[in-house]
């Protein structure tokens, strides 16, 4: 699959029941973006979740905390429409063991990266709302 955004390659993932009642969208999977981070809901059912690593080492480890923190950056491009369910996902986050804020600032000194949403900016806001 490729990105429609970049045209990069996407990591399909399965949406961790905590987060998924926060999200816009209700299906059991999305796609991020290996290059810009775009994530987007996706009607293909997934069981396992991908070396995150691939999109960027900022992404922990654990692919269930990883998949969290790519539905969390679904929630950043519209922050102010999703502002609840960003908390939200970062508490749920956290609650893994995240500092989300550090993430958000690997992310955004990542090279490898180029994502379609400002995340230093992003990281602002949702330090204001955390």
């Amino acid at each position: 699959m490729d990105c429609p955004n970049c045209g990069a390659d996407l990591l399909a993932f399965p949406v961790p029941d905590a987060v998924r009642e926060h999200l816009p969208d209700d299906r059991a999977s999305a796609t991020v973006c290996t290059h810009c981070l775009r994530v987007a809901p996706s009607d293909d059912t997934v069981a396992e979740y991908p070396d995150f690593s691939r999109a960027s080492e900022a992404f922990p480890d654990d692919g269930e905390t990883a998949a969290v923190l790519a539905s969390l950056l679904a929630l950043l491009d519209r922050l102010v429409l999703h502002r609840q369910d960003a908390d939200a996902v970062a508490d749920i986050a956290e609650r893994r063991g995240v500092d989300v804020l550090l993430f958000l600032d690997r992310v955004a000194a990542d090279d490898t990266v180029d994502p379609e949403l400002d995340v230093t900016r992003r990281r602002t806001q949702l330090e204001q709302l955390i």
